[in-house]
């Protein structure tokens, strides 16, 4: 019976977080766009932000109830869970185009991220690799904004047709939604892991690192559908910046966590191999340009092109479906090897 009612709430608490971060991304975006605020932004802000809700609560509520694992099993865990899963599961339905410059350059900004990020938590993470992990994403936030300002005709998305004090109503209620779902979430895991005999760490990078992984799971799939690529790199990026520098720098502020170097290690991989997929169609484009003396150019759209060696940004700037299975079999392995089945 024990196992019963655990299992329950650990259920309401991913539906509750769902739902909830579902009605905060639909009320925010909607405030967002009476800003004028592009795609990109709101992927790598505003529904960025929506998404890692689940995550940036349930490892404060868990940091805070004594479980450590579990805090940075939900935050790390689920930066492993969006590159491998999300985006591998998206790239393998659709191949995603990289459209713009901009996208490019906030990866190679995550890149760096994680490179300090493994090195902080080489040891652990403490209050002052949480302020310096706070710092930096406050930063990467400004300069998103910052470079992505304008909106124009040919990014325009449609919104849930609701008025703004309706938005700000449904932004409140996802967000309550959220609280209370990763408490019943939180609890019901830790229930579950006592009663099975199973380490916090095993389910916190696991069970809860992907039940508060299909929010971004969600917007992603059904952005790749509308062949929004940059809605899904975007959201994957910010979610994971958010994970990091809300989520697991908050919950270091608060109590000292243990290092998990091998989990580190998976996240750096990831998030190389992901940017070195962006980023190949560049790479082969200025190799090219070298190789005929004639310079890249850009389009209007700060699109990359390369029309004087005859490279389509369409062809090379992508990640296909291949690099996506790639990604996915990476994550099936690492969550083979955490689970002690291999």
């Amino acid at each position: 019976m024990g196992i019963l009612l655990s299992m329950v709430m650990v259920l309401i608490g991913i539906g509750l977080l769902n739902y909830g971060s579902d009605w905060f991304v639909i009320g925010s975006s909607k405030i967002a766009k009476y800003f004028n605020v592009s795609n990109f932004v709101i992927g790598a802000t505003v529904i960025a932000f929506g998404t890692s809700l689940p995550e940036i609560i349930t490892s404060i509520y868990a940091v805070y109830t004594g479980s450590p694992m579990i805090a940075i099993g939900t935050s790390l865990g689920s930066c492993i869970t969006n590159i491998g899963f999300v985006l591998g599961i998206c790239a393998i339905l659709s191949p995603i185009i990289i459209k713009h410059r901009s996208i490019l350059k906030n990866s190679h900004i995550y890149l760096i991220y994680s490179i300090i990020l493994t090195i902080l938590g080489y040891d652990g993470f403490n209050i002052i690799d949480g302020f310096i992990m706070f710092i930096l994403f406050l930063g990467y936030f400004g300069h998103t904004i910052k470079k992505g300002r304008r909106i124009s005709v040919d990014e325009e998305i449609n919104c849930e047709n609701i008025s703004l004090p309706l938005a700000l109503l449904i932004t409140i209620i996802g967000l309550l939604g959220v609280l209370i779902g990763s408490k019943l979430f939180v609890d019901g895991a830790k229930d579950v892991a006592l009663l099975l005999g199973i380490s916090d760490k095993i389910i916190g990078f696991t069970l809860v690192a992907f039940g508060t992984s299909l929010p971004e799971a969600v917007v992603s799939i059904t952005a790749i559908r509308k062949k929004l690529g940059d809605i899904v790199i975007g959201n994957i990026i910010g979610s994971n910046m958010a994970n990091i520098g809300c989520a697991l720098a908050l919950s270091s502020m608060i109590s000292y966590i243990p290092p998990t170097n091998f989990e580190l290690f998976i996240n750096l991989l990831l998030v190389t191999i992901m940017v070195g997929y962006m980023s190949k169609g560049v790479i082969f484009n200025g190799v090219l340009s070298k190789i005929k003396n004639r310079p890249l150019k850009k389009d209007n759209n700060d699109s990359t092109t390369s029309d004087s060696v005859g490279v389509s940004h369409n062809k090379y700037l992508k990640i296909n479906r291949i690099e996506g299975l790639s990604l996915l079999i990476i994550y099936l392995i690492y969550v083979l090897i955490v689970t002690n089945i291999i």
